[in-house]
């Protein structure tokens, strides 16, 4: 059976029931206790079923819901305004004129419930709704507050004085026909909306069979409007509040069942249509829902447990439910490729990253290379004096036959090989710290004073300084040293050196025969390198201070 044949059926049992009504609402049965008032009280027992239809149908959460249960509700508080007014009240007129008022709170909310969802289902739940919607909630809280209020003004319903004859004897006022033009604009509007919406939504293939409904309650409402509706027993067979709920009503299931309104059923067509292969047993493994795309499951599938691979690429997982089991298969196809290619990749990145490491230490090694060039350039460059006195002394010696001269030129060698040695060494030491220990320093004047005393003139070294000094000062006081021994070498009688340290480390030389001072360039040098000099000569013997003004104790 096609779905529109389902709806239709649905529509037919609506019909079925206001049929039904026909028997107590047209006297056919006695109206006596215990059958008095049994239209009020069957049309009550439906529209109750209706408020618990929508509630079990309808999906629970959304604007969309809460609107066609209010809808459902305003249904039957007009039933049990009517069953007020003509069984409870009938013969109280305040009473029951004013609940006859109140019958036009349901009658406009219906309308307007049914346009507001109309509204929602236009928009899909996905926008805001209209202005359109505001403007007309106004228009009827005002025509609501103006019926409730007729007492005082009389537009609606107009009586005569002291309201004489109330419920016979009284003519409608221009009130009525706007509240009743109202419920119309409202009812079409609705219909005009759900109308386009299926036109051009999912059910556009699909026949309004809601307009079916809507036409049957529209002629209806004309046949009582005009007094031309079927009587039966001098009673007319239907009256305007189960019409218009009926209509009402039976426009919805047309909705629904078109889909243009969402529900709680179809779950089986759902599922099948969802794109992931899944699919939902019972407990011995026979499928209850599965999609279009699931496979079906061995028994040895179905015994597994959740993670295991069926086929090279799939993976099937299983969860249990209350009464069965969920599985659900992913496809790996895309994964596996791309774990393939993550490999391959790390694998690359992973000799990439040992090439860069190999390139990064051939780099440090060769900056460390270039770094200790510079260092040797610059030791070649401010030792290239004494280097170019070896060379020639060694030159002399091999040129000459004379054994003192050889002997002479031999010492004086090892003595400006001593000093090179030394200044290299506190050199590379300066390259490593901007600080060195004072001991290196007085090694290195201890050193040079022993191949002094091995040429001839005596050289002594005293003292020592458990103290750290900057490696600048240091090497710019060896070097003021060196110069001063090379400058007087010829003159020199004897040289005691005496390093000590008190706030600051100092280096005293204590030298006889020391004529020669130090050159400009070379005081400049000491003074940049925050050393203090200070020389003094007495007796032909010179006393020379060096103050290395900064430092701390050696570590």
């Amino acid at each position: 059976m096609s779905d529109v044949k389902k709806v239709l059926g649905r529509m037919g049992f609506y019909y079925l029931l206001l049929a039904i009504n026909i028997i107590p609402c047209a006297s056919v049965i006695p109206d006596v206790f215990p059958f008095r008032n049994s239209s009020t009280l069957y049309l009550l027992t439906l529209t109750v079923c209706l408020v618990l239809y929508y509630s079990h149908r309808v999906s629970p959460s959304g604007a969309l819901s809460v609107a066609m249960k209010a809808l459902s509700w305003g249904a039957l508080l007009l039933i049990l305004l009517r069953g007020m007014k003509y069984g409870v009240f009938p013969e109280v007129g305040a009473i029951a004129r004013h609940i006859w008022y109140l019958y036009y709170v349901p009658m406009l909310l219906i309308p307007l419930f049914l346009f507001y969802i109309s509204l929602l289902v236009s928009s899909g739940g996905t926008g805001g709704v209209p202005r359109i919607w505001y403007l007309a909630v106004t228009f009827t809280s005002l025509l609501t507050v103006l019926v409730l209020t007729n007492d005082l003004h009389q537009l609606a319903f107009r009586f005569m004085p002291g309201f004489e004859g109330w419920d016979s004897d009284y003519t409608r006022g221009w009130l009525f026909y706007v509240v009743t033009a109202w419920q119309y604009v409202l009812y079409f509007s609705a219909i005009a909306v759900l109308t386009v919406k299926c036109r051009v939504g999912a059910s556009k293939k699909r026949v309004p069979v809601f307009l079916i409904p809507f036409a049957i309650g529209i002629a209806m409402s004309v046949l009582l409007m005009t007094g031309t509706m079927p009587k039966v027993n001098g009673t007319y067979i239907a009256e305007f509040p189960e019409t218009l709920i009926t209509m009402v009503a039976v426009v919805l299931e047309g909705c629904m069942g078109l889909g243009l309104i969402p529900t709680n059923r179809n779950y089986g067509k759902l599922f099948g249509g969802f794109s992931i292969s899944a699919q939902i047993t019972d407990q011995s493994g026979t499928p209850v829902y599965s999609s279009s795309t699931a496979s079906p499951l061995t028994p040895e599938q179905f015994s597994e447990q959740s993670g295991v691979r069926i086929d090279e690429h799939t993976v099937l997982n299983k969860m249990k439910i209350p009464g069965g089991y969920g599985f659900w298969q992913d496809d790996m196809t895309e994964l596996d490729r791309l774990n393939v290619e993550l490999a391959e990749t790390k694998e690359a990145l992973a000799q990439e990253a040992e090439l860069i490491r190999l390139r990064g230490e051939l780099k440090e090694k060769r900056a460390k290379i270039e770094q200790r060039t510079r260092v040797y350039d610059v030791i070649a460059r401010r030792t290239q004096r004494q280097s170019q006195m070896m060379s020639r002394l060694a030159g002399e010696a091999r040129l000459t036959d004379d054994a003192a001269l050889k002997d002479e030129n031999r010492r004086i060698i090892t003595l400006l090989g001593a000093y090179i040695k030394r200044y290299a060494n506190l050199t590379l030491l300066s390259q490593e710290s901007d600080f060195i220990e004072a001991g290196e320093l007085a090694l290195s004047i201890s050193e040079v004073l022993r191949y002094l005393n091995y040429c001839g003139i005596p050289g002594e070294f005293f003292g020592g300084a458990d103290r750290v000094v900057p490696a600048g000062a240091a090497l710019s006081s060896f070097e003021a040293f060196g110069e001063l021994i090379e400058a007087n070498y010829r003159r020199l009688r004897g040289v005691i050196a005496n390093l000590s340290a008190a706030e600051n480390v100092t280096l005293k030389l204590t030298a006889e025969g020391l004529t020669e001072p130090l050159s400009d360039e070379t005081g400049k040098m000491l003074s940049s390198a925050a050393v203090l000099l200070e020389t003094e000569v007495e007796d032909g013997v010179a006393y020379v201070c060096f103050t290395l003004t900064e430092g701390g104790d050696a570590v």
